[in-house]
């Protein structure tokens, strides 16, 4: 298996608010960009997972990604 740049939109709701989110997060399945993405919002943000809400996942090429350290890691730039 090899890893893959996932991007991951969604809205999630805090202190009675709603925000939009758009991720782009290395990992080798979905399951683990859910899992990483659910991790950096909860740490950051104080969000529950249940407050969470991924609309969209989807495989980018690593030439894609707007994130620069993952484009570093991609051997990019």
């Amino acid at each position: 298996m090899s890893v893959q740049i996932y991007h991951l939109e969604g809205t999630y709701t805090r202190d009675k608010r709603n925000y939009r989110f758009s991720h782009e997060i290395r990992a080798v399945t979905e399951d683990n960009a859910r899992e990483k993405l659910y991790s950096l919002l909860g740490s950051f943000h104080r969000v529950r997972r249940a407050a969470i809400k991924i609309e969209n996942i989807s495989v980018i090429a690593p030439e894609e990604a707007e994130n620069l350290l993952i484009r570093k890691l991609s051997g990019i730039d």
